[in-house]
């Protein structure tokens, strides 16, 4: 009798076990890529400052320079009637070196750190969730997130290394309220606030973003505004009232995408601009190679950036190729000039060819 009953609870504890694991799941992922090249940049001595020449050219191995690395967690549980719980913990990774890569505010899970909740109503996520003026960076020009050969990463967050953006945040906001809304016929929507989080005085304070998006087909728009300032710890200073379009249109043959923004700095009292744009194409080739060419240009005006009225002009051209639907190789060179900022040497040139595979 004892040994029927023991075989009843234990078919039901398999039961319940069964059903839990059905309604929940959690998955490790992620992307590793490494790249052999030669590098030069522009110098900086401290952000928004400019050294008088390009650092010297030298030949690396080095991580992320097509996408960065990383490592992620996520989640997810059915609650019923719709209803999902979900979270996401992601670290950036060096895989060159195999260390951490933090973000600005100094995190471990510095790509992303949420909690949320999602259903019919669209998704409501508590944390550090990307800003939308990088997600419509990224998806509106051929090379995507990259801090090397994309001209809109390298305004918008890289100029001179990852010390002197034109952006005062980085990719994502710590301490954000992020909602999205459902997919109306093609018109999504987003809305983020990052609060001050201090009721000390100065210059801290909230961070707000909106955003508008319409896919149909072969067409994608997007629209976002951002009043924000530059992140120090987990409070925002000093104010930038940003705004944002990107536009793609794929014609089979070739992909063409466009962007315009301008970032508005008030910083002591004054206020400075740097005006952005961006036209580019990724072209098939083969089935499983693409060739992608982007041209940029950010002009700095009333001394933003301390570059007075200069321009950074910056062309890319690259190719990419799937061994696999996980695993490429690519290969890209990228020109930067910076025009009209005293320098003794204005120009920087980069070319890597690299091995990506995602997990």
């Amino acid at each position: 009798m004892f040994a029927k009953k023991t075989l009843v609870a234990a078919a039901a504890l398999l039961a319940v076990a069964g059903a839990a694991q059905a309604q929940s799941s959690v998955k490790l992922y992620g992307y590793i890529e490494a790249s052999v090249g030669s590098f030069e940049d522009f110098s900086v001595a401290s952000p928004g400052t400019l050294i008088g020449a390009t650092t010297s050219r030298a030949t690396k191995v080095e991580s992320g320079n097509m996408m960065t690395s990383y490592i992620g967690l996520s989640g997810s549980e059915d609650l019923g009637g719709g209803l999902k719980a979900e979270f996401v913990l992601e670290s950036f990774l060096a895989g060159d070196t195999g260390s951490n890569v933090p973000n600005l505010a100094g995190g471990f899970w510095g790509r992303g750190s949420w909690v949320g909740l999602s259903g019919d109503f669209g998704r409501v996520a508590l944390g550090q969730y990307d800003n939308a003026f990088f997600t419509m960076g990224l998806l509106y020009n051929p090379f995507g997130s990259s801090m090397t050969f994309s001209p809109s990463m390298v305004s918008y967050y890289s100029l001179g290394g990852f010390l002197a953006p034109s952006l005062g945040y980085d990719t994502g906001w710590v301490n954000s309220i992020t909602y999205e809304t459902p997919n109306f016929g093609g018109f999504t929507a987003s809305l983020q606030f990052a609060p001050k989080e201090t009721s000390a005085g100065g210059d801290a304070k909230n961070n707000y973003a909106l955003s508008a998006a319409y896919n149909a087909g072969a067409l994608s728009v997007m629209g976002v505004y951002t009043s924000s300032g530059f992140v120090a710890g987990t409070a925002y200073t000093d104010r930038q009232k940003n705004a944002g379009i990107g536009v793609s249109y794929d014609f089979g043959a070739a992909k063409l995408m466009a962007q315009y923004s301008q970032v508005k700095s008030e910083t002591a009292g004054t206020d400075s601009k740097s005006k952005f744009f961006q036209v580019g194409a990724t072209v098939p080739v083969t089935a499983n190679g693409n060739v992608m060419v982007s041209y940029g240009q950010t002009k700095y005006e009333d001394g933003f950036l301390g570059l007075a009225d200069g321009k950074l002009q910056q062309f890319s051209l690259g190719y990419d190729h799937s061994l696999s639907k996980r695993t490429g190789v690519y290969a890209a060179l990228t020109t930067k000039k910076l025009k009209d900022a005293g320098l003794a040497d204005d120009s920087a040139n980069t070319f890597a060819v690299g091995l990506r595979h995602a997990f």
